[in-house]
C-alpha cells in the first residue's frame, strides 16, 4: 500500500519517518500474531477483526494479504480515516467520537486490538471504551491492548510514582485525552482489577507489545454467554 504523508504519520507516531512507521507497524502486527499463536489462536480464524484507534493504518496495512477476516478500523481523526479509505481498500473504515458509541452493532467482532490507545485516555474514557469494546465483541471473543506499565516508572515524578505504586492510574494532560499529548500509565493490578474486570486475562506480556515501544501487552477474553 501507499505510504501516508509525513504530517499524518506524525499525528500517530510522533515522527515523520516512513521507514520507522513501516517497521513499527510490521513489528506490532507480528507481535499480535505471535501473542495469538502462543495462546492457540490464528488471526485468519476470525470472521471480523476491529482495529480500534487505527490511526493512518500503521498496523492495518500489514494485514492486506491476510485472507479470512473482514477488516474494520475506526479513529476519531477524520483526516486519518479519509487516507485509510483511499489507500487501504481491503478494509472498511469509520470515524468514531472521543466518547460516544461505536458505529457498530452489538457482538459484531471476533477479535479487537487497540495498540497505543488506552495509553492516551483519561480514567472515565478507560471505562467507557472497555464497555463499548465489550458491547461490539462476540461472547468468547478476544481483545489485545497495550499499556505503559512498570517499564515506564522511571519517567514518572515522585508523586506519580507514589500513585502508580498504590495501584492507581497515572494520567498526564487529561484535557488532551485521546491525543499523544496525554500519556497514561497503568499499574498491571489496576488494568486487571478495574479496566479488565469484566474480562478474563488470557495472557500478560510485560514490555511485550513491540512496535516503537516497550508497552505491556494483554490478551483479554469476553466471557461466553451463559
Amino acid at each position: 500500500p501507499a505510504i501516508p504523508p509525513g504530517k499524518l504519520i506524525y499525528l500517530v507516531a510522533g515522527h515523520k519517518s516512513a521507514k520507522k512507521f513501516l517497521a513499527g507497524g510490521r513489528s506490532a502486527s507480528d507481535t499480535i500474531r505471535s501473542v495469538l499463536q502462543k495462546n492457540g489462536l490464528r488471526i485468519e480464524q476470525f470472521g471480523a477483526v476491529f482495529d480500534f484507534g487505527c490511526g493512518v493504518g500503521r498496523i492495518m496495512r500489514h494485514w492486506n494479504a491476510t485472507q479470512g477476516p473482514a477488516w474494520h478500523g475506526t479513529d476519531y481523526n477524520a483526516d486519518l480515516i479519509a487516507w485509510c479509505r483511499g489507500h487501504l481498500r481491503f478494509a472498511e473504515f469509520r470515524v468514531n467520537t472521543l466518547s460516544g458509541p461505536l458505529p457498530y452493532e452489538a457482538e459484531m467482532f471476533d477479535f479487537i486490538y487497540a495498540f497505543s490507545v488506552f495509553t492516551h485516555l483519561k480514567e472515565p474514557l478507560q471505562f467507557h471504551w472497555t464497555g463499548e469494546l465489550a458491547r461490539v465483541l462476540k461472547p468468547g471473543g478476544y481483545i489485545y491492548l497495550t499499556t505503559h506499565g512498570d517499564h515506564y516508572v522511571s519517567v514518572l515524578t515522585a508523586d506519580e510514582r507514589g500513585q502508580f505504586e498504590r495501584g492507581e492510574l497515572v494520567v498526564r494532560e487529561q484535557e488532551e485525552s485521546g491525543s499523544n499529548l496525554s500519556a497514561v500509565f497503568h499499574p498491571p493490578r489496576y488494568l486487571r482489577e478495574r479496566v479488565a474486570k469484566d474480562f478474563t486475562v488470557v495472557d500478560f506480556i510485560p514490555c511485550g507489545a513491540q512496535g516503537d515501544s516497550m508497552h505491556d501487552a494483554y490478551l483479554l477474553q469476553k466471557p461466553q454467554a451463559t
